[in-house]
C-alpha cells in the first residue's frame, strides 16, 4: 500500500487521454511510496485492457456503469491508507516533482486540508481552478464578478476558498474529520462544496502556483453538452441545499428556475423571429428548453450524462 500519496482517477472511455495521464504520473510518482487507482465508470472501449497492459501496477475498480465523479472517488478512498490523496481528472497531466512538493507543503502547513496546483491549458493559459465561495448575493445575480476567475494571488502559495477537483490534493485527516467528497453530486460543484465544508471545519484550501498541471478541460463531456447542462443544474440546486440556510436555498432555487423559464421563452421568441437560421440562438434555446423540460418532468435522475447506474442516487 502507498504510504505517501494515493492518486485516484475517475474514468469513462477515451484510452489515449487516460494513458497520457498515467504516463505523466508514472514519471512523477515514487512507486515505493505512491499508488494509483483508476475507478472506471462503465467504459465501453478498450481503456482498461490497455491500462492493464501498459501500467500493470495501477489498481482498477470496475463499476460497469456511470456512478458519477464523487461516488467513484469515494470507492477508492477506503481502499487506500496513505496520509494524502490526489483526486485527478483523466485529462490532467502532472509534472515531475509534484508529489515531493505537495508533501512538503502539507508538512509546512499543518492546517492545510486541500492543496491545488495551478491548472493551465496546453498553451499555458491559467484556467479557472480556484475561486471565492459563492454567496447569496452572487448566486442571486447581484455580484456577477463572482462568476469570473479572480486574479492570481500575489503569493506563490496562498489560501483560497475552493480548489478545482480536476487536481486536488487532500489530507486524509481532513476527510476523517469532515467527511469525504459528497457522493450525492453526480457531476459539478462537488469540489466547491467539499472545500467549503472542510474550511468550516477549520482546514485551509491552498493554491500552489509553484507547480502547474496541464488540463484538457471538457474532455469528459465533449459531445454531451445537453446532458452536462442537466447535471450542472441538478448539482447547483443540491449545492444550494447543502451550503445555504434553508430559506436562502429555496429562494436561490426559485430564482434559478425562474431565470431558466425566462431564458427559454426569450430564446424561443428569438428563434422564431430569425426563422431558426441563427445557429447560436437556436443552440441556446435547445439548451434552456431541455433543462426546462427536465424540471417540468420532475427532475428525473436518469436524465443527464449517459450510462448511469440504475437505482436511486445518494
Amino acid at each position: 500500500m502507498a504510504n505517501r500519496f494515493s492518486i485516484i482517477i475517475v474514468h469513462r472511455n477515451g484510452p489515449e487521454t487516460l494513458l497520457r495521464t498515467l504516463d505523466a504520473l508514472a514519471a512523477a510518482i515514487d512507486p515505493a511510496r505512491d499508488g494509483i487507482f483508476v475507478t472506471d465508470n462503465g467504459s465501453s472501449d478498450d481503456s482498461l485492457a490497455r491500462v492493464r497492459a501498459m501500467h500493470p501496477a495501477v489498481q482498477i475498480v470496475e463499476n460497469g456503469c456511470n456512478m458519477g465523479y464523487a461516488a467513484a472517488i469515494n470507492q477508492a478512498v477506503p481502499r487506500s491508507d496513505s496520509p494524502f490523496l490526489l483526486f485527478l481528472n483523466n485529462d490532467a497531466f502532472v509534472p515531475a516533482g509534484l508529489f515531493d512538493r505537495l508533501a512538503a507543503l502539507f508538512d509546512e502547513n499543518p492546517k492545510a486540508g486541500i492543496i491545488g496546483p495551478l491548472l493551465v491549458s496546453e498553451d499555458g493559459a491559467p484556467q479557472r481552478c480556484f475561486g471565492v465561495a459563492p454567496t447569496f448575493a452572487g448566486e442571486a445575480g447581484f455580484r456577477r464578478s463572482e462568476r469570473r476567475r479572480p486574479p492570481l494571488p500575489a503569493l506563490e502559495v496562498a489560501p483560497v476558498d475552493w480548489i478545482s477537483g480536476a487536481c486536488m490534493a487532500v489530507r486524509r485527516a481532513a476527510i476523517v474529520e469532515a467527511g469525504s467528497i459528497d457522493s450525492g453530486f453526480f457531476f459539478y460543484f462537488e469540489d466547491v462544496e467539499f472545500c467549503i465544508r472542510l474550511r468550516r471545519a477549520g482546514w485551509q484550501a491552498l493554491l500552489d502556483q509553484g507547480r502547474r498541471v496541464v488540463h484538457q478541460m471538457g474532455t469528459s463531456t465533449k459531445g454531451l453538452r445537453l446532458g452536462a447542462q442537466i447535471e450542472q443544474l441538478r448539482s447547483r440546486l443540491r449545492f444550494y441545499r447543502k451550503v445555504f440556510a434553508p430559506g436562502q436555498a429555496a429562494a436561490l432555487s426559485a430564482i434559478r428556475l425562474f431565470r431558466l423559464a425566462v431564458n427559454t421563452f426569450a430564446t424561443l421568441l428569438l428563434t422564431a423571429v430569425t426563422l431558426g437560421l441563427a445557429g447560436g440562438i437556436r443552440a441556446r434555446f435547445l439548451t434552456y428548453g431541455y433543462q426546462l423540460v427536465w424540471v417540468l418532468a420532475g427532475m428525473p435522475k436518469s436524465w443527464g450524462l449517459p450510462g448511469k447506474c440504475k437505482g436511486p442516487s445518494a
